[in-house]
């Protein structure tokens, strides 16, 4: 009887644009290898053409095999950040809030938060924005990361050129969004785009990835406070999807414009944020045969994770190869 079982294992293609993957295995991975297929024994200089994990490491941390240019050379390196972060989004690991400074965020699409320490934080990742003085009406909100320029600043998911003012503090916390129903999100303005359109259909904007799926019915949280108050409580369907954006099947063409608040508001004048919640599920619009769409909005998608970072990544649109182990026991530290 072997002393450890095979939990997860595959290949994939990274990113052409970013270095990171995530993987999904049935259990806590006790030790996990990769391999880029793509790189290995080209010749070429390549962080990381072999990289692992086992129990006992710190999160992000990773040993590698580095390889050298021209002669095919490999080295050894350990890294303590952007390697693998393992957990479950049902239990995550919780992570401190690190504080704005210089410029703090700007009023800028997309809006960037300066940041002298960005800790573990890597593209992809979602952070929680609290204390934003002078753009309170953030407060709270959720953004996805869209690049990290480490230990200088963050780039947010979020259009905020139209903001009144820069925010003159703040902090930003990772965390680990859960996939247990309801998975609700934050309107928010993107670029081309105010944060909900007024249009025969109209177009909302999201400042994380959604899994909203074509067929789904939606509902609408809209204060006063954003404008478009008619839209408040209103359900509608879901015709299309993109990565941050849903069309949906409500003629706003005649409703008030969405805008997002100025920040006095918020301290003068508390509100709630607008949102999209899952509201049920309908057939999907020209199904044949008809189907009826029941995605992870509604569904319990909780699950163990595997976070490759840039240390482990470091080839765009290359062939990775990767499996995790479960030990039967565990002796060590």
């Amino acid at each position: 009887m072997l002393p450890y079982q095979l939990i997860g294992g595959g290949s994939f293609t990274s990113s052409a644009s970013v270095a990171r993957q995530v993987v999904q295995v049935s259990d806590r991975p006790d030790f996990i290898w990769v391999r880029n297929r793509t790189a290995w024994g080209d010749d070429a200089a390549e962080t990381s053409v072999e990289s692992w994990w086992r129990y006992g490491m710190a999160q992000d941390a990773a040993q590698t095999t580095d390889q050298a240019d021209t002669t095919g050379i490999l080295s050894s390196e350990a890294v303590s950040d952007n390697g693998f972060r393992v957990y479950s989004t049902a239990n995550p690991p919780q992570y401190a809030a690190l504080a704005t400074s210089g410029t703090d965020i700007t009023t800028a699409n997309p809006a960037i938060a300066t940041m002298a320490d960005t800790g573990s934080i890597q593209v992809g990742d979602v952070v929680r924005v609290t204390d934003s003085t002078a753009m309170l009406q953030i407060a709270g909100y959720e953004f996805e990361v869209t690049a990290v320029s480490a230990n200088t600043n963050i780039t947010l998911n979020l259009d905020s050129s139209g903001f009144g003012a820069v925010a003159t503090a703040g902090n930003i916390q990772l965390i680990v969004p859960g996939k247990f129903y309801p998975r609700w999100r934050y309107i928010v303005p993107l670029s081309g785009n105010v944060g909900i359109t007024q249009a025969a259909q109209c177009v909302v904007a999201f400042s994380v990835a959604h899994d909203f799926s074509v067929g789904e019915y939606v509902s609408f949280r809209v204060p006063t406070q954003f404008g478009m108050k008619e839209i408040n409580n209103k359900k509608g369907i879901v015709q299309s999807v993109t990565t941050y954006t849903i069309t949906v099947d409500i003629d706003t063409s005649g409703f008030t414009a969405f805008s997002f608040p100025a920040s006095g508001i918020t301290s003068s004048d508390p509100f709630s944020p607008a949102v999209v919640v899952p509201a049920g599920s309908g057939p999907t619009p020209n199904g044949n045969p008809p189907g009826v769409s029941v995605q992870p909005a509604f569904d319990n998608r909780n699950e163990w994770q595997i976070i490759m970072g840039s240390n482990i990544i470091t080839s765009t649109s290359a062939v990775y190869d990767w499996v995790a182990f479960k030990y039967d026991s565990f002796n060590g530290n």
